[in-house]
């Protein structure tokens, strides 16, 4: 006995999760973007010269050290876009 209401729809779970991965992917890329633009603030310097009063605790970042992570980011993330378009095209046409 099925509810018409409670049916499971593939392709509707589908685009859900391609949403949610796509959602995740735009974070992590802006979190780059962000972490890619800021300036180091007295990682550089002697320590003497920086002064424990003057450190502000800051926001914790995401911490991707080589290229290659960031453009698998990328890449993951167009990948998903990509993807995303082409179930639209099926589903809307």
């Amino acid at each position: 006995m099925n509810l018409p209401g409670l049916k499971r729809d593939p392709i509707r779970e589908e685009m859900r999760r391609i949403n949610r991965e796509s959602s995740r992917l735009g974070h992590t890329s802006r979190r780059l973007v962000e972490e890619a633009s800021m300036v180091s603030s007295g990682r550089h310097q002697a320590i003497r010269a920086v002064s424990p009063t003057s450190q502000v605790k800051q926001t914790p970042t995401l911490l991707i050290e080589s290229r290659m992570a960031r453009r698998k980011v990328i890449i993951a993330a167009t990948i998903s876009l990509l993807l995303a378009w082409i179930l639209f095209r099926l589903v809307a046409g």
